[in-house]
């Protein structure tokens, strides 16, 4: 009977954690053990935005020019013509390498007629910019195809 006693008493006062809706000792659980290396505002930020993770990605930059020139043969099917065809056999491919993306836009642009040239032109030459400005690998190795086909 005491032993009976003594386990009612012990359950009593143990809870499983699951069960504490107490919030005795939350403080020290909360607080970490060790105080941080460094403090907050110390910390070097190598977070980037998401401009400018944007910004150094080469291939967004080709994507983004892509889909403009998906949407101009959306909006203008007549004065895109058959260029519009390579676009798209480009979509469906998913293992398109940006150079062949950007030789595809050319050549969909230079097929194109009246709006829908300009507009194919603008994304085109906004995209070489970028490129250019970036000393892109992409660019050099779509100048070198280039001179492979033409030499």
């Amino acid at each position: 009977m005491a032993i009976e006693e003594a386990k009612e008493k012990v359950q009593d006062t143990i809870t499983l954690p699951i069960d504490d809706t107490s919030l005795e000792g939350l403080e020290e659980y909360l607080s970490p053990e060790k105080p941080p290396e460094q403090p907050p505002e110390a910390q070097p930020t190598s977070e980037k935005t998401d401009e400018e993770l944007f910004e150094e990605c080469e291939e967004c930059h080709v994507a983004v020019a892509a889909a403009r020139i998906a949407e101009v043969c959306a909006e203008h099917p007549e004065e895109a013509g058959a260029s519009c065809k390579l676009i798209s056999e480009k979509l469906e491919d998913e293992n398109t390498e940006p150079a062949d993306w950007i030789k595809a836009m050319v050549e969909a642009a230079e097929q194109a007629q009246g709006e829908a040239k300009e507009e194919m032109v603008a994304a085109v030459t906004e995209l070489t910019e970028y490129l250019e400005r970036r000393d892109s690998p992409i660019l050099k190795e779509l100048n070198k195809g280039e001179e492979e086909t033409n030499g």
